[in-house]
């Protein structure tokens, strides 16, 4: 019994040291891409000034459409925030910029165009009104 029970507790203390791990890792990712300069493309669909959410995308993402649209559909009627759609297909430039390899991907950046935040598949909105709650619109 207590061989089942430290073999668990060091399961446990693994998950965790990975969690933190995966954690800092998304913290120090955040902060290179708010240093690097902006793609063209970032400087042609988002106006300075104001906070934005980038959501990458697919034609045939059905979880996209049927999902992760309407949440932020709901979102930006509440908050006033820009929805920016990126199609990760045609927009390689941007999605290689951000790291993204799985749609649906969103991306919340500050009224500096920098990211505060990366959520890659199903973000609920929840999640977002959290990440969103502290930008000014």
């Amino acid at each position: 019994m207590a061989e089942r029970l430290s073999i668990l507790i060091g399961a446990i203390v693994l998950m965790c040291a990975l969690w933190a791990a995966y954690s800092g890792w998304l913290r120090m990712r955040l902060n290179r891409l708010a240093e690097n300069a902006l793609p063209e493309a970032l400087h042609a669909l988002v106006q300075p000034g104001q906070p934005a959410i980038l959501y990458f995308t697919s034609d045939g993402c059905i979880q996209c459409r049927m999902q992760q649209a309407p949440t932020l559909e709901r979102l930006a009627a509440a908050t006033g925030i820009s929805v920016h759609r990126v199609d990760a297909v045609i927009q390689t430039d941007l999605a290689s910029f951000y790291g993204v390899m799985t749609v649906p991907t969103t991306i919340v950046l500050d009224p500096q165009r920098r990211p505060k935040a990366i959520n890659y598949g199903l973000a609920p909105l929840q999640k977002l009104q959290e990440q969103v709650g502290t930008l000014a619109v």
